[in-house]
């Protein structure tokens, strides 16, 4: 089976820098410039790691850090990145890393699909999930790691104890290179066994691991659509948020209960209990996404359709396509793949992150 040559997916972007824009439909990238040397955005402050170096191994495991300051003592929430169908285990880390977007910058996407260094070779850019609210101010908390174990099966290792691992709080994410080979029908997925379920306050388990496991699909004929994918999957495993865009794309799909914490409501008395402290409130991370969009030379077009289109209000039909039923955002990340999460699903995973305290990185 043909891996991905680091030569064909690109480099990592660290001169795509802060100001860099981020643009996307439907989950697809559209165009985008590097941007100015000043910037009204920046990303997380980048200082020197402390703790165990990139590529540095668990003693007695297969785990390496995929960034510097891991530490597996740490209050922290255990990322682990696992591949299916690559032959080359450089390649896989070296795209998990790109995937990340660890310095909190977009990364440029050339015409392939592939990240790219050249901006002239770009047609587009993404935000991937470090570069993402909450997860972008919320590092500290994570420590992301690789190992060149797989799964028999991409899907093998969706539930909780199915994947080999053995650390506290953990979340494996199967990067499965081309699996449509194989499995036309596969698409990314998460597993469904995550602690988190609302409306009561999110607390951590007295035993046993809180988060599910995901299944991120790299189509080589566009691989970075990785950027996007890994933090909608992970909106999933961690925070068990719902997908948004059921009845919006498919129509009703006969289910019974209309509810799904935190973002979709059966009916206007349940949306008024969950967010009605909300309404009119937009994400602030929107406009940390349209300020790059500007300094790159790529506005969006029409910021006030954007920032409408996330803010917090009663949109009809809600998630499942029934008149009556309400969710929190006309868009959002859990919806059409956009880098921002809504404020009720963000306060929510903010709520869930919280639970661990971290530790410094310098």
């Amino acid at each position: 089976m043909p891996g991905l040559a680091v030569a064909t997916f690109g480099v990592v972007l660290a001169a795509c820098g802060a100001g860099s824009e981020e643009t996307t439909t439907t989950g697809t990238s559209t165009a985008t410039t590097e941007a100015p040397s000043t910037t009204t955005t920046e990303p997380p402050t980048t200082t020197a790691d402390t703790g165990m170096a990139f590529g540095e191994r668990i003693p007695g495991t297969t785990l390496r850090a995929l960034v510097a300051g891991n530490d597996p003592e740490a209050d922290r929430i255990n990322l682990i990145f696992a591949p299916w169908g690559w032959d080359d285990q450089v390649d896989f880390e070296f795209v998990a890393s790109e995937l990340l977007s660890w310095d909190g910058n977009a990364y440029l996407v050339g015409e392939a699909g592939q990240i790219v260094v050249d901006q002239s070779q770009a047609i587009g850019a993404e935000l991937g999930i470090f570069a993402i609210e909450p997860w972008r101010s919320a590092r500290d908390r994570f420590n992301v790691w690789a190992t060149d174990v797989e799964p028999e099966m991409p899907v093998s290792w969706l539930n909780d104890g199915e994947a080999p691992f053995d650390l506290p709080d953990q979340s494996v994410v199967i990067l499965a290179f081309d699996p449509h080979r194989f499995n036309p029908d596969l698409t990314s997925v998460a597993g469904l066994e995550v602690h988190f379920v609302g409306p009561e306050p999110p607390s951590r388990p007295a035993a046993g691991n809180p988060f599910a496991n995901a299944v991120v699909v790299i189509d080589s004929t566009f691989p970075a659509s990785g950027l996007v994918d890994v933090p909608h999957e992970l909106g999933h495993a961690l925070f068990n948020l719902p997908d948004e865009y059921v009845g919006q794309r498919f129509g009703f799909d006969g289910r019974t209960d209309l509810s799904s914490w935190p973002s979709c409501a059966e009916d206007r008395a349940e949306a008024d209990e969950w967010w009605a402290d909300l309404v009119g409130d937009v994400d602030p991370m929107v406009d940390i996404w349209a300020a790059e969009m500007d300094e790159s030379g790529f506005p969006i077009g029409d910021p006030a359709g954007i920032a409408a289109s996330v803010t917090v209000s009663n949109v009809d039909q809600g998630c499942y396509g029934v008149t009556g039923s309400l969710r929190a955002t006309f868009d959002s990340l859990m919806n059409n793949s956009i880098p921002v999460l809504g404020s009720v699903s963000r306060k929510w995973a903010m709520q869930i992150l919280d639970l661990w305290g971290g530790a410094p990185r310098s």
